[in-house]
């Protein structure tokens, strides 16, 4: 992993972060290989690549992609940017890129696919993402670049000695494509910290359909964002979790800072996908309910959510 432009990184999931990690990766001429359910989409980013929109510019990248992992094979990191609900049934897809000395990066949000990678038996070391990075899937390998943000990197659990090195390397990799990047001791805490503004702003830019900003102008949208983040604050107090202080001003400098931005909640109820829910106020709830606190807040944004969401996802 010295030579960190002939390295070998898989990205998992070409959707809107995924994208436009590849186009900062590729900027610095990292050749990435993209692994995509869908073997139409991948039959498309092959022939067409990918193209960036940033400030009114935009950039073309060549890349490699396909729906069948063998094709790939081993790699030596594997960035994994599909969405939470569809993580379970991506890992035995990726087994093949996998091998001991394969550093396998989670880029997921919210808390629901903690337990899911803790539980599987993959033969390399795992460690997590967190990032507040901006980005918006304009059409299949179309990406526009949604702002700024710094991201976290630490080990999901105690990592052997030989891993962390790679782990260095590829925050060092990123650093060189543009990014903030810090690794961490503790990143349970950061995965907590931008799960409380995930849980204040996502839900509620879904039931009133507008950009992160407009909910500071809507007294009852900003009164449901403080009860919310009160709420699974007092649920990581409980577990543990050293958060950040007053989370709740934090979440409003957030939507402030994002005024401008689609939630990526809000991107997949608008094209008719599945949302994380699941992950974010979803998993807050079932972590209250565990814990004998009560949520009720949380538990109304994830039954609206949930609801849209079962008016047009069939079954």
């Amino acid at each position: 992993m010295r030579d960190i432009p002939s390295h070998r990184v898989a990205i998992v999931g070409p959707g809107a972060l995924g994208c436009l990690l590849a186009a900062s990766l590729g900027r610095i001429g990292v050749e990435i290989r993209v692994l995509d359910h869908d073997s139409q989409r991948a039959g498309l980013l092959q022939h067409s690549g990918l193209t960036l929109e940033h400030g009114g510019r935009f950039e073309h990248f060549s890349i490699q992609a396909t729906a069948d992992p063998l094709r790939i094979g081993p790699v030596d990191l594997v960035l994994l940017c599909v969405k939470s609900p569809a993580l379970l049934r991506s890992l035995p897809a990726i087994l093949p890129l996998l091998t001991q000395n394969t550093l396998l990066l989670a880029w997921q949000n919210g808390i629901g696919h903690l337990p899911v990678l803790q539980e599987a038996e993959l033969p390399c070391p795992v460690a997590l993402a967190v990032t507040s990075l901006g980005a918006h899937l304009v059409g299949p390998g179309r990406v526009r670049f949604g702002g700024k943000g710094a991201t976290s990197f630490g080990f999901l659990r105690e990592a052997p000695e030989e891993a962390k090195p790679a782990l260095q390397e590829t925050a060092g990799l990123f650093r060189r494509a543009g990014l903030e990047v810090r690794v961490e001791e503790d990143i349970q805490a950061q995965v907590w910290n931008k799960l409380l503004v995930n849980v204040g702003i996502n839900a509620l830019t879904v039931i009133h359909d507008c950009e992160n900003g407009a909910l500071l102008g809507n007294s009852g949208a900003l009164q449901l964002m403080g009860a919310a983040v009160r709420e699974a604050a007092e649920v990581a107090l409980a577990k543990g979790i050293a958060i950040a202080p007053d989370p709740v001003a934090r979440t409003i400098a957030v939507c402030r800072a994002t005024a401008a931005n689609i939630s990526s909640m809000l991107q997949d109820v608008r094209h008719t996908r599945q949302t994380e829910i699941g992950a974010i106020n979803g998993a807050v709830l079932e972590e209250a309910m565990r814990l004998g606190i009560p949520a009720p807040v949380n538990a109304e944004l994830f039954a609206a959510v949930r609801g849209m969401e079962q008016s047009y996802l069939p079954g």
